[in-house]
């Protein structure tokens, strides 16, 4: 998922295999106890607070209408790399003043950054992390939450988990086939959440962006990266897609064969806007 073969083409695909998740097989698969573990995922309050399994078909449903409504977003990779490095800048720069005026670490500084659209999907043409796994983080959607605040949830190369599993299966004499586990879950994988809400904005008064630092990159496989990294990344990247400055957005529409395919999905087509690196005349 991170090669760079990747084009803005396949964004409708890689949009529309999540969705499908989403209103297929998510709620069961959120539910399943394998070995007595869960898969563990985080709900909005109002989701938490409704009784037993009714709480994951909900989220499932109202994850499936954020992804529906998505205006889409393409990083190349040059971008995709500013936004990890500018992420790791405002987080290293801003992020201890956010927790020491909040009074607790559930916090980040914003800087007053929004999405550049109400409901969103993005795609990191490089990962912008791993999970506990070891696969890269590629994509993120995002939407308005149900109970008040902003919804994120970042996706996974479904592929690189699918064979994570695989080796984990084989390295107990057991067998799981790569193939069985994509059929399922599609090409991205349903990893991470937070929930945003709006608590002030910048902390600092001149809500200044800070500059990013030479060796900022990602964060080590072997854990997974933290869920603030993805977070401030994502923040970053909103900023980007709204820079004028050594950004370049263009509109690429989408081939009619995927547009007949969204169609069929119960998908709006719409077009993929493209970052990539602004070019001196």
């Amino acid at each position: 998922m991170g090669d760079h073969e990747f084009s803005p083409d396949d964004l409708p695909r890689l949009r529309r295999g999540a969705y499908e998740f989403l209103r297929r097989h998510a709620a069961r698969a959120w539910e399943h106890q394998y070995h007595g573990d869960r898969w563990e995922i985080t709900l909005p309050p109002d989701v938490a607070a409704l009784p037993g399994h009714q709480r994951f078909r909900v989220h499932a449903r109202h994850e499936a209408r954020r992804l529906a409504g998505a205006q889409l977003y393409d990083l190349d990779p040059e971008i995709s790399g500013r936004a990890v490095c500018l992420g790791a800048a405002i987080r290293e720069g801003r992020h201890e003043e956010a927790v020491a005026l909040a009074g607790h670490r559930g916090v980040a500084a914003t800087l007053g950054i929004g999405p550049p659209a109400a409901w969103g999907f993005v795609r990191w043409r490089d990962g912008i992390g791993y999970n506990g796994l070891g696969a890269p983080v590629v994509a993120c959607h995002w939407g308005p939450a149900c109970g008040g605040g902003r919804w994120l949830a970042w996706w996974a190369d479904s592929h690189a988990m699918a064979a994570g599993y695989a080796a984990e299966a084989k390295a107990a004499g057991q067998y799981l086939s790569p193939g069985s586990l994509t059929a399922i879950f599609g090409p991205l994988w349903y990893d991470h959440q937070e929930l945003l809400r709006p608590a002030g904005g910048s902390t600092r008064r001149d809500g200044s962006i800070p500059e990013p630092a030479a060796d900022a990159g990602l964060s080590s496989a072997e854990a997974g990266t933290p869920g603030r990294v993805l977070l401030y990344t994502t923040l970053a990247t909103w900023w980007l897609l709204s820079c004028t400055d050594g950004v370049h957005l263009s509109q690429q529409p989408v081939p009619a064969g995927e547009q007949a395919a969204d169609r069929a999905a119960g998908l709006q087509p719409g077009p993929v806007t493209v970052a990539t690196a602004a070019r001196n005349p």
